[in-house]
């Protein structure tokens, strides 16, 4: 409802969880692995890709030959639309800060850190 799309979550025993993810890129090449723990496989499926009716007939069919225990299928809602939002806005920091031959400028907690750690200062008032 809030985002351009699904959330499919697929958990899968024993082989099963490369089985769903060549399963699920092969019937839709815009499905966004977005977490894998263990056996649990969280996706972001756009809804131009496919419509709920082909992603349930399609697990419901592979059921068995991958290895699937349980699914779900439901629209993307706004806490996870901000939650991927702030981890891609944190990602794109941390590359900001550490990405080298860049010039990019300090976060403010950097730079004061960066000043209590040199010892040019040491005669410096905070």
């Amino acid at each position: 409802r809030f985002g351009d799309g699904y959330t499919v979550v697929v958990r899968a025993g024993g082989p099963g969880p490369a089985a769903v993810q060549a399963l699920l890129q092969q019937h839709f090449p815009g499905i966004v692995l977005r977490e894998r723990h263990g056996g649990l496989l969280q996706y972001h499926l756009p809804a131009r890709v496919a419509s709920l009716a082909t992603v349930f007939s399609l697990l419901a069919a592979h059921r068995g030959p991958c290895h699937i225990e349980d699914y779900s299928v439901s629209q993307t809602t706004l806490d996870q639309v901000f939650v991927h939002f702030a981890q891609e806005q944190s990602d794109g920091d941390v590359e900001e800060v550490t990405a080298p031959g860049r010039d990019v400028a300090p976060c403010p907690g950097r730079r004061l850190t960066t000043f209590l750690e040199d010892d040019s200062y040491q005669e410096s008032a905070v």
